[in-house]
């Protein structure tokens, strides 16, 4: 909430009727909310404008890599040079449709954000009850607040009868919420607001009155709301690079193509000749088939994460959870269940898990004669928990369950007890119960909090030290008791209900437990031997959050919790400090998290967030990568990037394996693409500068890059995980980057040194006297032999190629195979070699272009010896000393 608002929770309700100028039993008269409706507007959520189809098409076009692509086309175009720019068009396009397809999704969250609001509304005007559309709302209004409906605005509830609400799509906790009219401290965060009802929450039992205090987009979900639109989709790791490659590539390709063209015309060559060179120039530099190449390596790791249950939303955002240093999670329904469930029962003779043992069964029959919860009839007698139907308060819901466990029915324990009447549970007093025909007599049977039932209990008693464990340990308790009674009816006024309580005898102690899941644990563990920090933020309470973290491997056992109010308190640099040192984070709210977020990227940490609630969105919005559960609520589902259809949290870690996969695969592919591709921008400027005639054509380019190495390129699709990529840490440099200043180094060796080396070649040709088309045909030979095979050095830079296994990998092979035959065919058809100006060439030249392909393969592993494998060998070599 704004903290310019009014806190109405710490209001007195006098205060809030004076300040909306209101009466609760008659409400706002018709013609006063026409002028509130006229001045403040209607009640729903502003959707900002979206971006329309023109402006996510000029977004794509102006990016880096797309200026490139359509500088080359356009070139080619201008001199002629049309099969050329028809060859490269299609990356380009194939790159801003890919864009422009993900731009569409910030409005999609939005809508699903509308889909909480409440429909209608019943309310009182001039005395009367009037159900109206939930729009039509103001400020000032009286509000019915009736089972089963949602909430239309933010409303102060001044009357509840047994009110409760089910807040955790905002709050993040699954355990309804008991309302009453009391002012509450003017620092609770939202969870604490016992008297607030808030648009977007839902009424689970009871009913009660309330006065609108905030409409629109003033309310907790209009906040989230306008959360979401300030924090849009933020840049992948691998955006950014490829962003900084193409302006960096950019920038080489103009200066070069600039001085290239002026000397050109220095030397008196024709305009449209100069031009052409620089075309060649261009074409060598300009990657032309990366776009196509990592969507695909992007779309296949796609289809591989969806077959272990997760469906990524972004192409990028597949690559990002390769790179995850932090990923903050929530509690509910992540790392729990999401629903309650008997975990223990205590009686004065013990404590035991075992709910079908005698003392664990009579503490459930009694707890369920006390519930006014049910299950739905089945055929079968002794039906699985899972396949019933459970009706009532989660809790009564959890109680059947676990009786019908012990093989306790409810149906049959109603006819052995017949009710004759019945105590609703109160808030305020803690308690409900049923008084039931027992024997020749009556028997109240209750439950509720136990500390109304315990006040002369022995603090060392069993049942004593049975409810410090679990409330330390952050579960939830009831007290299950019972009183014989005279009557056939409980009393009328509340002190004779109290009396009866404090007369009561306790039966036992019922323990419930949102219960984690199972794979949470061991996913846990696996990230942190992947070297990803984890991080609990959640709304639940301090006790509960601890236990949960501690068991899920998330917190020591020595952990202290930093809350909500904690963190409102520190500065930016604090709370980073606080987040690298602490793991658990309760008593949050959406705007904490959002700050988390912030705070933890602008520190350079790439951040993915879990959640499932409304409240979660914007969070999820603002990371790297937002992960949201399938059975989750729409706008979080709509605001994130992984959704987990399966609900399983180990999913997360088959992801982060699969991202790294994709993130090595692509960073072989940018390293051979452009490393290859500048071995030809070094031959062509030799050559220029040396004032010979073109090594090669345009065409003949254009056909090593995209039809010999396109095939080549997504071959590495598929290269599989080695097992070292799990133990890395994330934030490493080498890692951190796809071109890291190492890798930077490693194309810049290979291209210097295997263009200096074919410079020579074209050297010596030229000297022999042979023709120039014969010239170049030897080196398209052999160029395109080199970029062929030096693709299995590619394979693993860290590993020598006589030591890489060629069948790990079998597309690679299948692609060699194609692109083999393919050069034959470019050499073999009369048509097509004409058009690339090939011609044929002697046996005796093979000799030659096997010893350029050699050369070339030496030159590589060369620098993968240097730059990655001599460092490594080092770096063991001084851990064993160690």
């Amino acid at each position: 909430m704004n903290m310019n608002q009014t806190l109405w929770h710490a209001l007195s309700i006098a205060e809030v009727r004076a300040r909306l100028s209101v009466d609760t039993q008659q409400g706002l008269s018709v013609k006063e909310t026409q002028q509130r409706l006229a001045e403040n507007g209607s009640n729903t959520i502003t959707i900002p404008p979206a971006d329309t189809l023109v402006t996510h098409i000029i977004r794509e076009v102006v990016s880096p890599i797309s200026l490139v692509l359509i500088f080359a086309t356009g070139a080619a175009v201008l001199v002629g040079a049309f099969i050329d720019a028809a060859v490269i068009a299609p990356a380009f396009l194939i790159n801003v449709v890919i864009g422009v397809f993900q731009g569409y999704r910030a409005t999609r969250t939005f809508e699903a954000l509308k889909k909480k609001e409440a429909k209608r509304a019943s309310v009182v005007r001039d005395g009367q009850k009037k159900e109206i559309p939930a729009g039509d709302v103001v400020k000032g209004d009286v509000v019915l607040l009736l089972m089963g409906m949602a909430v239309p605005a933010d409303v102060r509830i001044f009357e509840s009868h047994s009110l409760s609400l089910s807040e955790m799509a905002l709050t993040g906790e699954w355990a309804p919420v008991s309302k009453n009219p009391q002012p509450v401290d003017a620092d609770a965060p939202l969870a604490d607001r016992s008297n607030m009802a808030y648009a977007g929450t839902f009424i689970v039992s009871g009913s009660g009155r309330g006065i609108v205090v905030s409409v629109g987009d003033d309310t907790e979900l209009g906040s989230i709301a306008q959360d979401i639109g300030t924090h849009m989709d933020t840049r992948t790791p691998l955006s950014r690079d490829i962003s900084h490659a193409a302006w960096i590539l950019l920038g080489i390709v103009s200066v070069a193509i600039t001085i290239i063209f002026g000397l050109s015309i220095f030397d008196g060559l024709p305009f449209t000749q100069a031009a052409i060179v620089s075309i060649a120039v261009a074409i060598a530099a300009v990657p032309e088939g990366l776009p196509a190449a990592i969507t695909v390596v992007l779309a296949v790791g796609m289809r591989r994460i969806l077959a272990y249950g997760g469906l990524v939303k972004s192409l990028l955002s597949a690559e990002t959870l390769g790179v995850t240093s932090v990923i903050v999670v929530d509690k509910t329904g992540t790392l729990t269940e999401g629903r309650m469930r008997v975990v223990e029962i205590a009686t004065r003779q013990g404590e035991t898990d075992d709910l079908s043992s005698v003392r664990a069964r009579e503490v459930l029959k009694a707890a369920i004669i006390a519930s006014d919860g049910y299950a739905e009839p089945v055929e079968d007698p002794s039906p699985a928990p899972e396949k019933l139907v459970a009706h009532g308060r989660p809790i009564e819901q959890a109680i059947i369950l676990a009786a019908f466990t012990a093989e306790v029915s409810e149906p049959i324990v109603r006819k052995e007890f017949p009710r004759h009447d019945a105590l609703p549970f109160n808030a305020t007093r803690r308690f409900g119960g049923m008084l039931v025909k027992e024997g020749d007599g009556y028997m109240t049977y209750l439950s509720g909090a136990p500390e109304v039932f315990m006040e002369k209990e022995d603090s060392n008693s069993t049942l004593s030290l049975a409810l410090h464990r679990a409330m330390y340990s952050g579960k939830r308790v009831i007290a299950v008791a019972r009183h014989k009674m005279s009557e056939e009816l409980f009393p009328a006024d509340e002190e004779g209900i109290s009396e009866i309580a404090r007369h009561a005898t306790i039966i036992g102690l019922i323990t419930l437990s949102d219960s984690l899941r199972l794979n949470v644990p061991p996913a846990v563990s696996a990230m942190h031997d992947a070297g990803i920090r984890v991080l609990m933020a959640t709304g639940d309470n301090p006790e509960t959050a601890l236990s949960i973290a501690r068991s899920a491997r998330i917190a020591p056992i020595s952990e202290e919790v930093y809350t909500g109010s904690n963190l409102a308190s520190m500065s930016d640099d604090e709370l980073y400090q606080a987040l690298m040192k602490r793991t658990v984070f309760a008593r949050v709210t959406p705007a904490d998290k959002l700050r988390i977020a912030e705070v933890l990227q602008n520190s350079g940490e790439v951040v993915a967030m879990t959640g499932d609630g409304v409240n979660d969105a914007p969070a999820l919005r603002a990371a790297a990568i937002g992960i949201a559960l399938g059975s989750g609520t729409d706008v979080a589902k709509e605001a994130s990037d992984l959704i987990l259809l399966k609900d399983d949290f180990s999913t997360i870690t088959l992801a982060i394996r699969e991202g790294r996969r994709l993130r090595d695969n692509i960073k072989k592919i940018f390293t051979y693409l452009i490393a290859t591709n500048f071995i030809e921008v070094f031959l062509i400027m030799a050559s220029l500068a040396g004032r010979m005639p073109l090594p090669l054509l345009p065409l003949q380019i254009l056909w090593i890059n995209l039809v010999e190495g396109g095939p080549m390129n997504m071959a590495f699709t598929f290269e599989p995980l080695y097992p070292s990529a799990m133990r890395r840490q994330p934030k490493d440099t080498e890692n951190a980057h796809v071109l890291s200043p190492k890798m930077l180094k490693f194309i810049a060796g290979i291209s210097i040194s295997t263009g200096f080396l074919f410079t020579i070649i074209f050297v010596v040709l030229l000297r022999s006297g042979l023709p120039e088309n014969e010239i170049r045909t030897v080196l398209f030979i052999a160029t395109s032999l080199a970029t062929l095979l030096t693709a299995f050095s590619f394979k693993s830079f860290g590993t020598p190629i006589w030591k890489i296994s060629f069948s790990s990998n079998r597309m690679l092979l299948y692609a060699l195979a194609g692109n083999i035959l393919l050069l034959l065919v470019a050499l073999g058809v009369p048509a097509l070699s004409s058009v690339m100006g090939l011609t044929a060439i002697p046996l005796t030249d093979a000799w030659l272009i096997l010893g350029a392909v050699v050369s070339t393969i030496f030159i590589v592993e060369l620098y993968k010896y240097i730059l990655y494998i001599r460092p490594e060998k080092k770096s063991i070599k001084m851990r064993v000393q160690v």
